[in-house]
């Protein structure tokens, strides 16, 4: 087929990213920019493409199993040239040193380093782009929940968090909320922030469904000055942040909450599945279900197989369920480095 073909052939022209430097500052605001359409263009109006374990790279000892067989590029790199705008880190406490970034002991090479030092990596880049598309950034706690809630990991994260991004350049919970009730409310009633006001900013996200989210909001159960917005069902209070990784499986689900106003996150491959068979169906329900984050392995950076994830109006595009008809991706952000697939 010439859809999978272009793919293909983008997949293997993209090989050069790894020996070619970061190029920063290569965008602007596009002069064609209508201010006063962009005041009802919003966060939850766009759709990009995001990198899961952002920092990962092959380990060595395991190159022999395949869920973890991938690198990605710096994540510099990945936002210059691939067009990525939501990154996922794994954090650990280490005793003595602090908290790392990795996947688990054994595979643990990493594009970067530390947790303050990856944040760091796309701070720079962001100050180097201040136009951008809001970035956001999920962070996981990778430790037993019993060891986050003694050692008070959450809070370590939120401090570091204080300490290495401007909070002028942050939007939390509180920011989105406003004066509503409850920050659900806030969503449904008033929307997201406009892409005008959210412009250089990031948002972070707590990407836990389990005990340490629960841990989150029952110590935090407004979010008030925090930083992360949590993952929790439609329904809660807090519900901003809907993740259901495959999109076959809850199709329906994700439409609905889409359609809502919330923001969802869904993965068009898994455990190296789909790439390692040039499966490109489930990106295509990914594309259906209304998803803001389209978070994959492969975003293009990957020399050693021929299978990567673009989205087809460039790095950040209006999302096709949610946005005002006169959303053009231009209007989000010019093209820059980044490749874009052929039409379709």
């Amino acid at each position: 087929m010439d859809f999978m073909q272009g793919r293909r052939k983008l997949a293997i022209l993209l090989v050069s990213i790894f020996i070619i430097p970061s190029i920063t500052g290569c965008f602007g605001k596009d002069d064609s920019e209508d201010d006063s359409d962009l005041e009802e263009i919003r966060i939850n109006h766009l759709r990009m493409k995001g990198s899961h374990n952002s920092y990962h790279v092959k380990s060595p000892v395991l190159s022999w199993y395949q869920p973890v067989n991938y690198t990605h590029a710096s994540m510099d790199i990945q936002a210059d040239r691939l067009g990525v705008r939501q990154f996922e880190l794994d954090v650990w406490y280490v005793p003595g040193v602090g908290l790392r970034v990795y996947h688990y002991v054994g595979d643990d090479y990493t594009n970067c380093k530390g947790f303050s030092g990856c944040l760091q990596v796309l701070l720079n880049w962001s100050t180097s782009n201040p136009e951008h598309a809001p970035i956001w950034i999920f962070i996981e706690p990778k430790d037993l929940p019993s060891a986050v809630e003694e050692l008070d990991i959450i809070e370590m994260i939120q401090e570091e968090l204080a300490a290495t991004w401007p909070r002028n350049r942050t939007v939390t919970p509180e920011d989105v909320q406003g004066d509503a009730e409850t920050l659900r409310e806030g969503i449904v009633n008033n929307g997201w922030p406009t892409l005008k006001d959210s412009r250089g900013k990031v948002l972070f996200v707590m990407l836990d469904k389990t005990e340490i989210r629960d841990l989150y909001v029952e110590r935090y159960p407004t979010l008030d000055g925090q930083w992360m917005f949590a993952i929790v069902d439609e329904a809660e209070p807090l519900a901003s942040v809907i993740s259901f990784i495959n999109p076959e499986t809850q199709q329906e689900r994700l439409q609905n909450a889409s359609s809502t106003g919330f923001m969802i996150r869904t993965r068009p491959d898994s455990d190296t599945i789909e790439a390692r068979e040039g499966n490109y169906s489930r990106f295509e329900l990914a594309l259906s279900s209304g998803a803001h984050f389209i978070t994959t392995d492969f975003p293009g950076n990957d020399r050693e197989i021929d299978y990567s994830i673009w989205l087809p109006e460039g790095p950040v595009m209006c999302n096709p369920h949610t946005a005002p008809a006169h959303c053009t991706t231009r209007m989000i952000e010019p093209w820059g480095n980044y490749t874009p697939l052929p039409s379709m």
